[in-house]
């Protein structure tokens, strides 16, 4: 992610994420009021139902693994 790249606001959908900061600094915010800051080395897990806001503050490029799965639909 560039300097200064983010969600724009908080959203939600169905799903769960994971993830884990490679390089630079990651700012998500959940439920409007649980605020994280990630730096390299850190992760972070949680259901994509939460509302869920990002931003990647810069000064340099944010590297990131992140992974999202969709609900699991029974057989």
């Amino acid at each position: 992610r560039e300097p200064g790249a983010g969600s724009e606001g908080a959203y939600a959908h169905g799903g769960e994420e994971f993830i884990h900061v490679v390089d630079g600094t990651l700012e998500i915010t959940l439920d409007g009021d649980q605020r994280f800051v990630l730096s390299p080395g850190d992760s972070i897990a949680f259901e994509s139902s939460r509302h869920h806001a990002w931003r990647a503050p810069g000064p340099g490029r944010t590297v990131l693994i992140w992974v999202n799965c969709e609900p699991v639909r029974p057989a």
